[in-house]
């Protein structure tokens, strides 16, 4: 077998390892049990316990826009799986650490979302461990290659809006079966996030105000606030464009074969009524 046959048999197989009905119930049955959706389930579980993790890095590790980084982290912590703290050293600096609770709710998540699979079982011990251990360096070799891949801007950005709109889908329920919910329940989700982010706007506007005593430090977190509205107002802008291309395209999906605005649509006849 050559290598471009190899690698893509395995990325097939890891694809449909990936995507088996096995996995995605473990990973949506677990969900479930824990009282989470599915992108809260997959913060929990790239969380460390004992790391206090700037939410501003969570957004870069997550690759997702710092709003979705916010409405999860609230989920996480209406469960009282994290708690949020203003980091010592730059109180403009608000970090995200697991609870105790948190702690053991990520073990758990661990044992089912990682456990075996029936198609382990298909390998023999020495199969195994030599199987884990080779796409445990290829794993880790495409983690470096992805960090230097995301480094770069315009691949940044396809990847936030990628990561963004799966976190949507999956939180509104476009994980859970066809069709997503439709382009109303869609746009209603927005707004929930949006009134998320500027209730988190507003709470930072009023420490910054506690804060005025330092003005330069409340000059730098103002501008970055006004970067950080910007950014939103951009994604909701876009947002709103998409749910009115969905719109166009279901309204035109409806409309019968050769059905005109003139013809045939107002009954026999062509009339008034």
């Amino acid at each position: 077998m050559d290598r471009a046959s190899a690698a893509r048999s395995i990325s097939k197989a890891v694809a449909e390892l990936f995507f088996s009905a096995e996995n995605q119930s473990k990973f949506i049955g677990t969900a479930d049990e824990l009282g989470l959706t599915p992108p809260m389930l997959k913060s929990l579980l790239e969380l460390e316990p004992g790391e206090a993790v700037p939410m501003r890095h969570l957004a870069d590790r997550w690759g997702c826009d710092a709003s979705f980084v916010t409405v999860v982290v609230d989920g996480l912590e209406a469960r009282g799986y994290v708690q949020r703290e203003v980091a010592p050293h730059d109180r403009r600096i608000k970090t995200v650490e697991l609870t105790p609770g948190g702690v053991d709710a990520r073990q758990v998540a661990l044992d089912a979302v990682y456990g075996p699979r029936a198609g382990f079982d298909a390998l023999t011990r020495a199969e195994q461990d030599t199987l884990a251990r080779l796409l445990t360096k290829m794993a880790e070799a495409q983690a470096e290659f992805d960090d230097m891949l995301v480094d770069r801007p315009e691949v940044r950005e396809t990847v936030r809006r990628g990561a963004g709109q799966r976190t949507r889908e999956f939180r509104h329920g476009g994980g859970r079966g066809a069709g997503g919910g439709g382009w109303r329940q869609q746009l209603e989700a927005h707004r929930e996030e949006l009134r998320r982010l500027r209730e988190e706007l507003l709470r930072v506007r009023d420490e910054v105000r506690a804060q005025a005593r330092w003005p330069d430090d409340a000059k730098a977190v103002r501008d970055e606030l006004k970067v950080e509205a910007q950014a939103v107002k951009e994604d909701v802008k876009a947002e709103l464009r998409n749910a009115r291309k969905t719109l166009r395209d279901e309204m035109a999906a409806r409309r019968p074969a050769g059905g005109g605005r003139g013809g045939g649509g107002r009954g026999a006849g062509g009339g008034r009524r």
